[in-house]
């Protein structure tokens, strides 16, 4: 699950660990880090943030989607130009890419990332 830890502001993946502590409150649960730094934080130091309906890191799909659409077409450009014209040509492709992927996540959100049409 999702945490947020009170005290910078980061968000966690963190499960529980079964282990009760009593802390001034009363009994809190403790939990570790699921990044294998084993970081245990105890119930009061973390905000659980709720699953939403649309969970999807847009900026992550969006980012995978313009390097996926530089891969491309740097690939057609490698084997169709000389290297000269490959990096006159590197700025709009990257300008390109982007623009395709902010496409991609616009047509996915409109579907909702389903396949309906």
């Amino acid at each position: 699950m999702k945490a947020r830890i009170k005290s910078n502001g980061h968000i966690v993946n963190v499960h529980e660990t079964g282990e009760r502590v009593i802390s001034k409150n009363g009994i809190e649960r403790t939990y570790i880090s699921d990044d294998c730094s084993g970081i245990y934080y105890s119930q009061s130091e973390l905000e659980f943030i709720q699953k939403t309906k649309d969970d999807t890191d847009w900026n992550q799909v969006r980012i995978q989607a313009a390097i996926a659409a530089m891969q491309g077409m740097v690939d057609g450009q490698v084997h169709t130009s000389s290297k000269i014209a490959l990096s006159e040509n590197i700025k709009t492709m990257a300008v390109k890419s982007v623009m395709c992927a902010d496409a991609l996540v616009a047509e996915l959100k409109k579907k909702g990332g389903n396949d309906e049409k």
